[in-house]
């Protein structure tokens, strides 16, 4: 279904897609909705609307691989108590970060959005939506910078069982 929802925005071959605000918070719930093997969220503030905690939940129960990476400020005691409560998302520390990039096995978003309940409310946001399939090497360079960024950062919730993510193809 998500590639039928992608492909009616046009996606061309080796050409990421400009989305605007609403498209923004459109497609990264897609994004997490259509997550089957992992999903990356990299974001300087983490405050999850009741929406975010809901779908992570979701694929929390399906046992999928979730890293969520933040790095401004410490995490509110209900925010941390949570995340302590979902088995498969690791939640690691990163100073001095401001990407903001989310991922799963088939798309990647790079945008302006934080993972931040004010901003996904009150922002203009803008995004640029890659294809796996589209543009292969932009996602590969993505996902290993995104990998990088997973690597130097220090894991603040170890309650989750050991998982291999899978590298990309």
């Amino acid at each position: 279904m998500l590639h039928i929802i992608f492909k009616t925005i046009k996606l061309t071959k080796n050409m990421a897609k400009f989305l605007n605000t609403s498209a923004t918070n459109y497609f990264l719930e897609e994004l997490i909705k259509n997550a089957k093997d992992r999903l990356v969220l990299i974001s300087p503030f983490l405050k999850l609307n009741d929406r975010m905690r809901e779908l992570l939940a979701d694929k929390n129960r399906l046992k999928i691989d979730m890293r969520i990476v933040y790095g401004k400020s410490e995490l509110a005691p209900e925010e941390m108590n949570w995340l302590k409560t979902q088995t498969y998302i690791r939640t690691s520390f990163c100073k001095n970060l401001h990407a903001k990039c989310y991922l799963n096995e088939e798309f990647c978003i790079i945008t302006s959005l934080n993972l931040y309940e004010f901003s996904q409310i009150n922002n203009n946001e803008m995004e640029v939506l890659i294809n796996r399939n589209e543009d292969a090497e932009l996602y590969k360079d993505t996902y290993e910078e995104a990998q990088r960024i997973i690597r130097i950062s220090e894991e603040v919730n170890n309650s989750s069982p050991d998982i291999v993510s899978a590298k990309p193809e």
